[in-house]
């Protein structure tokens, strides 16, 4: 099985985390199994976890981001993973579609991808 990682940055902040944590769950075409911004530190934090079934080859695939600000940048970490089904646990690329979508999300919001890998 093989993950698709993104991370991307945003120096303008135009939407606070809690609100790129809504836009998320309303633009990403998954169920959104868990989701929660939070204060920590000085900082905000959303964790946000999504599920999509891949009628295709009847898996499922996962998504999970975590945006943070610190107060002069943003980051999103996003990590698709799964996809995969039996012996072969080939995923046809569905991980690597679902990071891609939360990425072309982010992107219209101001976030700039710097390092994106295939594991």
């Amino acid at each position: 099985m093989s993950n698709r990682i993104i991370q991307m940055k945003n120096d303008k902040r135009e939407k606070s985390v809690a609100d790129l944590a809504h836009l998320l769950r309303d633009e990403v075409n998954a169920d959104m199994i868990f989701g929660k911004p939070c204060q920590v530190g000085g900082g905000d934090v959303a964790l946000l976890c999504f599920e999509r079934l891949f009628f295709r080859n009847g898996s499922y695939a996962s998504l999970t981001i975590m945006l943070t600000d610190d107060g002069d940048v943003q980051t999103a970490d996003i990590v698709g993973y799964g996809g995969g089904e039996g012996l072969g646990n080939f995923s046809w690329g569905a991980n690597r579609s679902f990071a891609e979508m939360a990425e072309g999300v982010l992107r219209k919001q101001g976030f700039q991808t710097y390092s994106a890998q295939k594991i």
